[in-house]
């Protein structure tokens, strides 16, 4: 019987977090951040490899994870970003999901 909880799941989200974290341990100097950044990068391939498609479209997202992307270095979240990211304008307000 598999008892298997989707924290132990690999998520994009998590993954990018923890890149975060790792980036901002990294810059304040501690010995762990370099790691942090490996185990995030490794964590966002095997939610990418476990993914069913695209990620949801939002461009409150996309811009958000876009910008954390190129904030902290993460060229896979900036990626992200610009996928979630509507390809026509106003598609969330015209819809009531944004």
């Amino acid at each position: 019987m598999s008892d298997q909880s989707s924290d132990s799941q690999p998520s994009m989200l998590g993954g990018h977090a923890k890149y975060v974290q790792g980036a901002i341990s990294s810059a304040l100097g501690y010995e762990t951040g370099e790691q942090t950044k490996s185990e995030a990068v490794q964590e966002m391939k095997d939610a990418k490899a476990q993914s069913s498609g695209e990620p949801a479209q939002s461009s409150i997202l996309g811009t958000v994870e876009k910008t954390a992307g190129q904030v902290t270095g993460c060229e896979g979240m900036v990626d992200e970003g610009q996928q979630r990211i509507p390809n026509k304008a106003g598609i969330e307000e015209t819809n009531g999901t944004g």
